[in-house]
């Protein structure tokens, strides 16, 4: 069993007693793969104390994750500085 479905299995699990991380709230769910960086900082530090962070971990490393926030961790590509035009 890979690792995705190892996290797919545990968050069902985890859903058949009521419960949910942070992430599946329907209110924060967005934070996760926001656009805006103050809103995926609040996701990962909401991350803290998941029951399934080391399995998410996990998951994102194997799918090579490049986005959003996977286990109180950012992956979303950080903007290039633009580049200083040399002033004549």
């Amino acid at each position: 069993m890979d690792a995705l479905e190892k996290l797919t299995r545990a968050l069902v699990q985890l859903a058949s007693r009521g419960d949910r991380p942070r992430c599946g709230d329907p209110v924060t769910r967005d934070y996760w793969t926001s656009d805006n960086n103050q809103e995926r900082k609040h996701a990962a530090a909401w991350c803290a104390g998941c029951p399934v962070l080391n399995l998410c971990s996990a998951a994102a490393d194997e799918t090579s994750e490049r986005f959003g926030v996977w286990a109180g961790v950012d992956r979303t590509p950080r903007p290039r500085p633009e580049s200083r035009k040399a002033s004549a």
